[in-house]
């Protein structure tokens, strides 16, 4: 039996048709920090050193700890390398070519300042801070493709079995927006590919769909009329990004406090597409046309757009202790975010037919307003200074998944609404995710600094659900899958006021096993449109590996 699991970049098939799921929650709660280049060859394991612009995400107390003020920009660029291959699970290799993709985005992850005032006393309150930082907290880089021939099924045919009993009136000019009787509302996907020719009626059959990559045998049955070769692929970008306002106080070089006002938004973009060719064009049967000509199946693609965007404001509160020379110790929590989130989503298609026409469509744009509340963040972290010749650093963090919630927005603001069911898998599939942050750093000469990191994250997921709905827990197996892992190196160097750092994160993404599409059917005693997925029928499962790949330089001026 095949597995679903999530995609690597957060796509599922509810989101395509405009639902909100656990995985979404997840996707758009978790953090991937960047930051500056020092921050990045480190580890990011920055809770406990402060100095740095891109520690104030982590511990808002650390602004306070440099006597100097100072000021950073870090340009950066994200390759996303992804390699695809039938899952070596599946008892047939549909689309089973070996495809490799490669992708690059240009990021700023941190620019910021921070001013330090010092308030001339020996004793008690000596200096304290102001800063403003921009800082990336997740990164949505990425592009895969997949591809294979295809003797079996087709995608244009999971269509039809989706639109099955559906009237060829209501696919061919219902409204996109109406709402009410259900079997007047097939999904938009399903009207799109009818509109441009991806399945018809079987005629003297109303409701009743035949693809045009089948064919209808004498017993009324349908099947793939010859092999035909199949692509698949994804490609996203965006991120999420925090502005930071920070005040911080330094009491006696010894303990340190400070507050941060957070600013979330977030920006997600995907675009998706499903190809289908014949092998041979000649192997498939002329369709004949009412003016007398005939044309053979050449072509066929369907592309969705999916754009999301959100903003949101918490706060954050960190100290810092000194409790002898050279270690320091500091812990920081940080308040759930309420996104306020806007969705927007639509489809395409296009058919060609050998030497006759293209059929083409496309559906409207359908928007979704609602709001997501983020968990709780947890931050500790311990720091040891060894002289002048380096220090190492680590770093916990701690985030309960379950406790993220959808919400509805509204003029009396916010309620559950109609999330009351994704809300309780949320509950029940989510948990606690633990993030272990190493860093070290190494002065070669005052000048001069050696850098390298490693960040290992647990995942989220803690359980699956049975057909009734309860929670089954994952195997061990299962929960390892889940871990992330990145290692940094980095390097440093000084001049003056002035300074320089560079930084190469390599970011092992979990392989994930994608299903481009499913077959449906119904299930005996419902309607028509309370359908499921037909597991008689083997779709492809891709299996996807990734790993991402960043590059930083911090441009820093201390003064």
């Amino acid at each position: 039996m095949k597995k679903i699991i999530s995609f690597a970049l957060g796509l599922t098939l509810a989101i395509g048709a405009g639902a909100q799921t656990w995985q979404d929650a997840l996707l758009f709660s978790e953090n991937n920090y960047m930051g500056t280049a020092r921050g990045v060859g480190m580890g990011n394991a920055l809770t406990a050193i402060g100095g740095d612009p891109g520690s104030l995400v982590f511990n808002p107390a650390g602004s306070a700890v440099s006597g100097y003020s100072q000021f950073v920009i870090t340009p950066g660029v994200t390759f996303s390398f992804a390699g695809s291959q039938a899952s070596p699970a599946m008892d047939s290799p549909l689309m089973g070519d070996r495809v490799n993709s490669t992708y690059a985005r240009f990021k700023l992850p941190n620019v910021g300042f921070i001013l330090n005032f010092d308030t001339g006393r020996r004793s008690g309150l000596k200096r304290h801070s102001f800063g403003v930082v921009f800082h990336s907290t997740n990164n949505y880089t990425g592009r895969f493709n997949a591809a294979g021939v295809n003797d079996d099924n087709s995608y244009a045919a999971s269509l039809a079995s989706s639109a099955d009993g559906f009237s060829s009136s209501v696919l061919g000019s219902e409204d996109w927006f109406y709402s009410g009787d259900p079997s007047r509302m097939p999904f938009w996907v399903d009207m799109t590919g009818y509109r441009a020719g991806m399945f018809n009626s079987v005629e003297g059959r109303d409701g009743a769909y035949v693809a045009v990559t089948e064919i209808v045998d004498g017993a009324g049955n349908f099947q793939l009329a010859a092999p035909i070769y199949q692509r698949y692929g994804q490609q996203s970008y965006g991120g999420k990004h925090d502005a930071v306002i920070n005040y911080a106080f330094n009491f006696s070089d010894k303990f340190y406090i400070g507050a941060n006002l957070g600013i979330t938004t977030l920006n997600y973009s995907l675009s998706e597409y499903w190809s289908e060719v014949p092998e041979n064009v000649e192997d498939f049967p002329a369709i004949r046309y009412s003016d007398g000509t005939s044309s053979r199946f050449e072509s066929l693609r369907m592309n969705r757009a999916y754009r999301l965007s959100g903003s949101g404001v918490y706060f954050k509160l960190g100290a810092l202790w000194r409790p002898v020379t050279g270690l320091r110790l500091a812990a920081a929590v940080q308040t759930p975010t309420m996104l306020n989130m806007t969705e927007r989503y639509g489809y395409s298609a296009e058919v060609k037919m050998d030497g006759r026409y293209s059929g083409r469509a496309s559906s409207a744009e359908d928007e979704w307003i609602y709001a997501l509340r983020t968990p709780w963040v947890f931050n500790f972290g311990a720091a040891y200074t060894i002289g002048n010749v380096g220090l190492v650093s680590v770093d916990y963090e701690l985030s309960n998944f379950s406790s993220a919630r959808f919400r509805s927005r509204g003029n009396g603001g916010y309620s559950e609404g109609s999330f009351s069911d994704v809300n309780l898998d949320i509950r029940d599939i989510l948990g606690v995710s633990h993030q272990l942050r190493v860093g070290a750093e190494v002065k070669v000469t005052p000048e001069l600094s050696l850098r390298a990191g490693y960040n290992l994250i647990t995942g989220a997921r803690r359980n699956n659900l049975d057909n009734n709905f309860n929670p089954i827990p994952l195997s061990t197996q299962d929960r390892l899958n889940q871990l992330k892992h990145s290692a940094s190196v980095g390097v440093g160097y000084s001049f003056g006021h002035l300074y320089i750092d560079a930084a190469v994160r390599a970011h092992f993404v979990p392989n994930e096993y994608v299903i481009p599409y499913n077959y449906y059917t119904t299930p005996a005693g419902s309607a028509f449109y309370n359908k499921q997925v037909d597991t008689n029928v083997l779709t492809p499962e891709v299996l996807i590996k990734t790993t991402l790949v960043d590059a930083l330089v911090s441009l820093g001026w201390r003064f």
